[in-house]
């Protein structure tokens, strides 16, 4: 005799970038295993592959989740945590003033989902020469060493994975018609303002977002930390 089946529950959500509703449920415990082991490793690149697996396994439209930005897997992330397993998180701020690490629980629903804003992705490096730039998409970081992503060289790698073209006086010249070699010498042929540029376009890109209001712990002061990502919202 079979054992029962349990149907979940559906649920409908917003991809930001796309601008595509789709359908999703709750991630089931085998799910959650995969998670669990994936957290308890630290490894950044295990954590990644294990949210994406449990995307794919629960969103119901056809999606290529490599093709998603990386603020799109987040506010993905964020909807199937909330409807899996309750509806808030446990977030830890360091004090501004004394340094001392508090614990607060936070809703959900008041974490502001990445804002899709026009965005002009066209830097102008001189009059005559500019780039135009995608958003880093999954793909893209995965491919990567998450060891080195946050050195000078992860960040020039990932910027060569959003350039769409290159222009100058007389010619546009898209990125994936050009050797990778060639884009690299391209940007370190950049002065540090024109670098400065293009590493603000990312430090400005749509995320998860909160305000964390409270009171110090332990010296009674007011803190208004801003929580960006979703390494902030479950570190």
């Amino acid at each position: 005799m079979a054992l029962p089946v349990l149907n979940a529950a559906k649920y409908k959500t917003i991809v930001p970038s796309l601008k595509k509703e789709v359908e999703y449920r709750p991630y089931l415990v085998k799910e959650e295993k995969i998670l669990m082991v994936a957290l308890e490793s630290q490894d950044q690149t295990q954590i990644l592959t294990a949210i994406k697996d449990v995307i794919s396994s629960c969103v119901y439209d056809d999606l290529d989740v490599n093709k998603l930005t990386m603020f799109d897997l987040e506010a993905l992330f964020l909807k199937l945590r909330s409807k899996s397993v309750g509806e808030t998180t446990e977030v830890k701020a360091a004090c501004e003033h004394c340094e001392t690490e508090n614990k607060r629980v936070i809703k959900f629903e008041d974490i502001q989902m990445p804002v899709m804003e026009k965005k002009n992705s066209t830097i102008k490096l001189t009059d005559d020469v500019g780039v135009t730039l995608s958003f880093p998409r999954v793909g893209d970081i995965e491919k990567h060493d998450s060891d080195k992503l946050d050195s000078i060289d992860g960040i020039m790698e990932i910027l060569i994975d959003c350039i769409d073209s290159i222009y100058d006086a007389d010619d546009v010249y898209s990125a994936k018609d050009t050797k990778r070699e060639e884009l690299r010498d391209f940007v370190d042929s950049l002065n540090s303002d024109q670098f400065a540029k293009l590493t603000n376009y990312f430090e400005n890109l749509p995320a998860l977002k909160y305000n964390l209001k409270f009171k110090c712990d332990k010296c009674g002061e007011d803190n208004n930390i801003e929580l960006k990502g979703l390494q902030s919202f479950f570190g």
